[in-house]
Parts: C-alpha cells; structure tokens; sequence
C-alpha cells in the first residue's frame, strides 16, 4: 500500500501538469487571434485600399523628373523683348546696384514699353531672323529623330525575328531575284555599311558640319538684311535727291524765263542810245555785250552824258511788272 499510494500521486500530479499547459496554452492562442485581429482589420476595407491606390500615380506624376535635354537639339528663339534686356541689363544694373533683380526686370519692361517702333525694330528683326532659324533647325532635328527612332524598331524588329524564328540556312545571294546590283560611282557616295560604329560616326560629322553651315547661313542672313537697310536708305536718299533737283529745275526754268522778260525789257528801253561807234542801240542779241560796255565806262568814267541817260532811263524802268 505504501508504493501504491505514491503511484497514484504521480497520476494527479501529471493531470494537474497538463491542465496548466492547457492553461498556459489558452492566452497564447488569444495572443495569436489578437495579432491575426489587426490584420483583418487592415484588409478589411477594400474600399479605401483601391483609393489609396488611385491617388498614388497623381504624387508620382508631379514627382517625377524631367527628361534631360537633348544636346544636339536646336536652342529656342530669343524675342525681341528678350534680346532688349541681355543688351541692357548690365547698365541698368550698374545704375541701380542695390534693386533686386525683379526691380531690374520691371524697370526694363517698362523701358522696353517706352521704346518707339523705330528703336524696337532692329530687335524684332533679329528675333524674326532667329525664329526662321529655329524653324529650319526644328524641322531637320524632328526628321532626323524619326529617321533614328524607324531605324532603332527595325533593328528591333530584326533582332527579334533572329531570337524567335528558327534558324534556316539560306545561300548568300545579294538580292531575292539573284540579280547583283550594278553600282554606280557616283561623287559623294560611302561604302559604308549602314547602322555601324563607322556609318555612325559619319552621321555625326554631317550633323556637326550641317550645324556649322547653319551657322554661317544665319550669319549671311544677318549681314543681308543690314546691307538691305543700307541699300533702302540709299534709294530713299537717291528718291530724296530727285525731289530736290526736279524742285531746283523748276526754279531754273523760272529764273530762266525772268531772265528772258529782263533782258527784253532793257533792250526796249535802250534801243536808242548809241555807245559810241561800237553800239547804235540795244537789242536782245547783243545785250548782254551792251552792258558790259556800259560797265566798262562806268569803271573808266568816261562819257558821263551817257551814262546819265542810260542811269535816267534804268531807274524809269517798272522792274516789279516782271513776275517770276
């Protein structure tokens, strides 16, 4: 009886053990409910899960960076009014040293709004000029990209066929009707096999030589459209020129014809004083000899009596009857 009784201990005693896992088992199961509970929680609302999703690519459009620009693209045009202010900025800078650079730009808006259209034209003339520049620039950039992006899909499209078809061996023809090209030598052509690192950097020589002549036909532009002003001043001052010689002409003939009305009105009235044996009177053809005479015994004061009729008839003369 005494070895039963411990016997039996053990069995209450290992009973009572697993009672207390049991017990001890219980709130890890709650435990695990409770941090599976959260988790319902937050799938739960599905809802507010698909807006969440909605309005993220929103932050991102508005994050995200912007294509870095293309070296090789043409620069923009300048506008007249921005030519105006790189021309300036620096005096108006130099004059008022302490305004901020917002001060700066209002006061050479406001000058720029002041400006006379005679005084603004050369500036929009050469933004004119810039935009035809940037208009031929943009149109061969534009051509150019799509010529590269066709020729990047073909290489695409080939390589993908090489990936995906099958292997077939065919014999080298150069051409699918078995007929080899005759080539023709022609000046400025490159045997250069197209889309390689040497075809490539052929491109690249073109373009910068292309880049350089646009340069120079821009220059060329420039100079012709100043030789252009040039050549319309000179014809406005030639037109300026004629003006004045056909108003000088006009005033001749006028001239011309008083001349004619005086040298008659002096024949008629001296007609009939002798100078000496030379002259027996005046007459239109030999007036102007008469007084030359007459001037010569002036200056010699000779033959006073008929100086003091030619003097007597002179002043009788009505000189403001004779109109231009």
């Amino acid at each position: 009886m005494e070895k039963e009784k411990p016997e039996g201990l053990d069995k209450k005693s290992a009973v009572a053990n697993q009672d207390d896992l049991k017990q001890e088992l219980k709130p890890t199961d709650a435990g695990k409910n409770e941090g599976k509970a959260p988790e319902t929680s937050n799938a739960s609302p599905s809802g507010s899960g698909t807006k969440g999703k909605q309005s993220a690519p929103k932050t991102t459009k508005k994050k995200r960076q912007k294509a870095p620009k293309d070296a090789n693209a043409p620069k923009h045009p300048l506008t007249g009014y921005v030519r105006y202010m790189n021309e300036h900025r620096e005096g108006v800078r130099q004059k008022h040293p302490n305004l901020t650079p917002i001060e700066v730009t209002k006061i050479m808006a406001e000058e720029w709004s002041k400006l006379s259209e005679e005084r603004k034209k050369p500036y929009l003339e050469a933004a004119e000029v810039d935009k035809e520049r940037y208009n031929k620039e943009i149109s061969e950039y534009k051509l150019n990209n799509e010529a590269k992006a066709k020729a990047l899909q073909n290489e695409s499209q080939v390589a993908k066929k090489e990936v995906t078809g099958p292997k077939v061996v065919i014999s080298s023809i150069p051409y699918v009707n078995g007929k080899v090209e005759q080539k023709v030598a022609r000046q400025g052509d490159y045997d250069i096999p197209i889309f390689t690192e040497d075809f490539l950097d052929h491109n690249k020589t073109i373009d910068s030589e292309l880049r350089t002549l646009r340069k120079s036909n821009i220059d060329y532009e420039q100079q012709n459209s100043v030789l252009e002003k040039h050549v319309e001043n000179m014809e406005n001052g030639i037109q300026k020129l004629d003006g004045e010689k056909s108003s000088l002409e006009a005033q001749n003939v006028v001239l011309e014809n008083y001349l004619k009305k005086l040298r008659a009105a002096l024949a008629n009235a001296l007609q009939g004083l002798p100078l000496a044996s030379e002259y027996s009177g005046a007459t239109i053809d030999n007036i102007d000899q008469y007084l030359e005479k007459l001037h010569q015994m002036a200056d010699s004061s000779t033959q006073g009596h008929t100086l003091n009729k030619a003097k007597d008839i002179i002043r009788k003369l009505d000189l403001h009857n004779l109109t231009l």
